[in-house]
């Protein structure tokens, strides 16, 4: 199997409230290069007669994102956040305490004082930090989803850098019910009172995105939740782009707790009533009390059927080592996935690729690396020609995921009537 080892670049300009969520970056091949400079180098300058020591820093240069609009993006929030008033780190293993931030120079305040002379050449230890993201606002342009695609890659270059943790989407809520922030990235008055009481982030990125003259004017803001304080305002245009030129980067994490299933998810019945798929508001892996419950019956349905969760969306999968879930049945049997990928010079050209697991009657974690798929020569036969394609060269553009689909098929399964379960879906590194 061969795996084309270029890149899509990603027309995404990147704006959003960000709150320190915890997604990774993940490639196939080999781990993405992370920035990972957690140090930076520093001249103490001076020694007040209270013992704060004013810093001039000798800042890194950041390594470049894959994509040019969300890598910049990620580069000037990373530089205007390296150190937050009021936040700790280190000096060469000596606690500090940050006082004040000024461009390249800050004043810390040292829990004992420093062993070094002014002049010295000290290591300023960065500090990771935990930021919040929140869904920002498309207030012109008709292109709303993109909005959501653009978040997805700011968080996913901002968590590579290794600066930042990020808030899972879950409180996302008590941030924003707390700041009353608006859609919009703007904070009220009395929301600025009480931000320095909020412990469950350092820092809060919001934004807009609006059309304007076939390009895209971002605006951003960061704000540093210990101070109330608007930390930096971040500004660029990008050339216009929609939806259906990006592909979601993201590692997805579909746990089904929503009420409804993502519109991107495939639901109701198919293949005339042979199979069914639904939200089970019951049934649901470890923690989770939903899943996605799959009734399907093999026993008087004829020709093949795969009963499937099948997902539509566009993916570029290429920093992702494979794809992992919970999956239970009423009886044992062997499940299926499948990646559908295409050619950048023809999106009508696919390959198709498959890899089995076993489910039985007992929630089980599955784990397929998308090295291990093989080519669907079903697909190659007469499977192509049925959807209106044309099967390609069988390389494995994990850069191009047309579509993936989990569930059970009939033909290497036993003629039974019966129930799968599916849930808590992403990919890892």
């Amino acid at each position: 199997m061969k795996k084309i080892m270029h890149l899509s670049i990603f027309s995404v300009p990147v704006i959003i409230c960000l709150l320190f969520l915890s997604c990774t970056t993940m490639q196939t091949a080999k781990k993405a290069e992370k920035t990972e400079q957690m140090y930076v180098n520093a001249t103490l300058q001076s020694i007040s007669k209270d013992g704060v020591v004013a810093l001039l820093l000798h800042l890194p240069e950041f390594n470049e994102s894959r994509d040019p609009f969300i890598g910049e993006i990620a580069r000037q929030v990373i530089e205007k956040s390296l150190f937050l008033e009021g936040i700790t780190t280190k000096i060469d293993g000596i606690s500090v305490v940050v006082r004040e931030v000024r461009k390249n120079a800050i004043d810390v305040l040292p829990e004992k004082p420093l062993p070094y002379p002014v002049g010295s050449q000290v290591k300023l230890k960065i500090p990771r930090k935990t930021i919040a993201i929140v869904d920002f606002e498309v207030i012109r342009g008709k292109q709303k989803e993109v909005g959501r695609v653009t978040l997805e890659g700011l968080t996913s270059a901002l968590i590579d850098s290794g600066h930042f943790n990020v808030v899972e989407r879950s409180k996302l809520k008590v941030i924003l019910r707390e700041l009353k922030l608006s859609m919009t990235g703007l904070m009220e008055e009395s929301a600025g009172k009480n931000v320095g009481h909020l412990q469950m982030a350092d820092l809060i990125l919001t934004g807009t995105l609006a059309e304007i003259r076939r390009e895209w004017d971002i605006n951003l803001r960061l704000l540093n939740v210990r101070t109330g304080q608007a930390l930096a305002a971040i500004t660029m245009r990008a050339p216009l782009f929609g939806p259906s030129e990006m592909r979601d980067s993201g590692p997805m994490n579909e746990d089904f707790e929503k009420d409804f299933i993502d519109a991107s998810w495939v639901v109701g019945y198919k293949k005339k009533g042979a199979y069914r798929v639904g939200l089970d508001t019951i049934e649901g892996a470890e923690d989770s009390g939903q899943s996605v419950k799959i009734n399907f019956n093999f026993k008087t349905n004829r020709g093949r059927i795969f009963a499937k969760l099948g997902s539509r969306k566009k993916r570029d999968l290429y920093f992702y080592s494979g794809i992992e879930f919970y999956v239970k049945s009423t009886t044992s049997l062997t499940g299926k996935l499948s990646i559908l990928t295409s050619n950048p010079d023809d999106p009508n050209i696919m390959d198709a690729w498959t890899g089995n697991f076993e489910t039985d009657r007992e929630w089980k974690k599955k784990r397929i690396p998308f090295e291990s798929l093989m080519v669907a020569r079903g697909w190659i036969k007469k499977g192509a020609a049925k959807y209106g394609a044309r099967y390609g060269d069988q390389i494995l553009r994990l850069d191009r995921v047309e579509g993936l689909s989990i569930g059970v098929a009939n033909w290497n399964n036993p003629p039974v009537k019966g129930k799968i379960w599916i849930d808590n879906i992403c990919f890892y590194e």
